[in-house]
């Protein structure tokens, strides 16, 4: 008969009791392209005269909303209401908007009652 050997499930994981895990596999495929380097002043150069360093551009995109710095608590409780009733009419404008779309729902019942009635006069 064989004995059954139960291990204690660790609690806390320090150094002593840690087993590593097996970490991410990373694909040995390069995306650099051979030849293609430039020394500093040729980077400096071009950087300098506005043209392209073969490098893919990200540009950020900005709103036309400016996020105001300020330097007085009042200022910014004072610009917080000034949003907020911004909110609120742009809102009431929006639901105003939805209301003028919507087409009133008849309901079947109604409109059959609205038939016989037209039929029997």
């Amino acid at each position: 008969m064989k004995k059954r050997v139960t291990r204690k499930k660790i609690i806390f994981r320090t150094q002593y009791n840690h087993t590593p895990d097996n970490g991410k596999i990373m694909s040995t495929e390069t995306l650099t392209v051979p030849d293609q380097n430039m020394s500093i002043k040729t980077l400096l150069d071009r950087h300098s005269r506005g043209l392209p360093l073969g490098v893919s551009e990200q540009k950020g995109e900005y709103f036309e909303t400016e996020v105001p710095r300020f330097d007085d608590l009042t200022d910014m409780v004072a610009y917080k209401k000034e949003l907020a009733k911004k909110h609120k009419e742009l809102m009431k404008k929006a639901d105003e908007e939805i209301a003028a779309k919507k087409i009133p729902a008849v309901e079947p019942a109604e409109e059959q009652k609205k038939e016989k009635s037209q039929s029997e006069a």
